[in-house]
């Protein structure tokens, strides 16, 4: 049931994802945009949100397989098999393994357009994240770690198919040692990853809620502008995934809508997203990208570039559920970027929503040119 709450600012604590401090950030959001003029619907929901625990139970079986497999190398070789199909399964819909975790509650605050777009036009949302993300403790591994642990499992299994068909030795032992050595290192990285602690960012809140402030001044004309603060963000953005699936069944299109995902805004310079993705980079919304480039193109001073990662924005979940989804944000140039300032940017918010803006009154501009298009077409015919 969706609630209309008030509250105070969003507290300065980490928000870890389907806590107190996730909550209270809500109901100060949902306050926020009511005191913008907008209505302000708090709807809760419950989840299984423990990915990395499903990743790390297929780990463990991986390595189960492994040992099992110098004995009995079919039965180790269904262990193995099922880990992997598992492993990949759990990032679907349908999870069949993370159904066995703990359910948590958490809530999304979701503000609708002040009008519906006109004929031709598009539902725009904005989106970020309430709870903060746990940070990566290595860039390299961290950031694909489902992609580490289904080739693990995928190199156990054909070594102990090998050893199925016959054959044997030292060589084949080592080589099944070495991807069965990484599993359990991909244990304790899934459950480092699971338990860290978050660090407080509100950046990419106020960065959408800035955005959000400046279309509703001046109103983009195919374009009706929906926000939705998502619940869960950490948990490969599962608060934007329940509120699409929960959206699609009651009739709102991909083919009508435009996701704009915001990221972390803290520190560095703006960027977009042309590839994401939980498992494997996929690209993201080929008309969006290139409103992006035509942004960025249009508006140098914002040093505004494109990025590409294996981790999961929001975009790249929203993408994986067939959506148009863009990710914008901030991230340093390089490792000389990160040395110069150790304390978070703040500031980095304004020029995203700069970006954001350009991003949208560019996809404005496009979707007029459409109509008009369309509208000399049918007048001619």
């Amino acid at each position: 049931m969706a609630t209309i709450a008030t509250s105070g600012p969003i507290p300065e604590e980490p928000r870890p994802a389907f806590g107190e401090a996730e909550r209270l950030a809500a109901e100060a959001l949902a306050s926020s945009l009511h005191e913008m003029g907008r209505q302000a619907a708090i709807q809760p929901f419950w989840v299984r949100p423990y990915w990395w625990l499903s990743q790390a139970i297929c780990a463990g079986a991986g390595v189960l397989g492994s040992v099992i497999a110098i004995r009995n190398p079919l039965a180790g070789l269904l262990v193995a098999f099922g880990a992997l199909v598992l492993s990949l399964a759990d990032e679907t819909r349908f999870a069949p393994l993370r159904r066995l975790t703990p359910a948590r509650a958490s809530q999304n605050v979701v503000s609708r357009p002040h009008s519906d777009p006109p004929a031709g036009g598009v539902y725009l949302v904005l989106t970020a994240a309430i709870d903060d993300r746990r940070p990566a403790r290595s860039a390299a591994v961290t950031r694909s770690l489902i992609l580490a642990n289904a080739v693990a499992l995928a190199l156990v299994g054909v070594c102990v198919a090998i050893r199925l068909a016959g054959f044997g030795g030292l060589l084949l032992d080592i080589a099944q040692l070495l991807p069965t050595l990484f599993l359990l290192g991909m244990i304790l990285a899934l459950l480092d990853r699971g338990t860290a602690s978050p660090e407080s960012d509100a950046s990419a809140c106020g960065a959408v809620l800035d955005l959000t402030g400046r279309l509703d001044a001046d109103p983009p004309e195919n374009l009706a502008v929906a926000v939705v603060f998502a619940g869960g963000g950490d948990a490969h953005a599962i608060g934007l995934r329940h509120w699409l699936r929960a959206r699609r069944r009651k009739g709102m299109s991909p083919r009508d809508t435009a996701i704009l995902a915001v990221e972390s805004c803290r520190e560095g310079d703006p960027v977009w997203w042309k590839r994401d993705g939980t498992v494997v980079a996929t690209g993201l919304h080929p008309q969006l990208r290139s409103a992006a480039a035509r942004a960025s193109g249009e508006r140098p001073e914002l040093g505004a570039r494109a990025v590409s990662g294996p981790d999961a924005t929001a975009a790249g979940v929203a993408r994986g559920g067939r959506w148009p989804a863009l990710a914008i944000g901030a991230q340093a140039s390089g490792p000389e970027g990160d040395a110069e300032d150790d304390s978070p940017n703040d500031g980095v918010a304004g020029p995203v929503a700069d970006l954001g803006e350009a991003i949208v009154r560019e996809l404005d501009r496009e979707l007029s040119s459409r109509r008009e298009a369309a509208d000399d077409q049918s007048s001619s015919s």
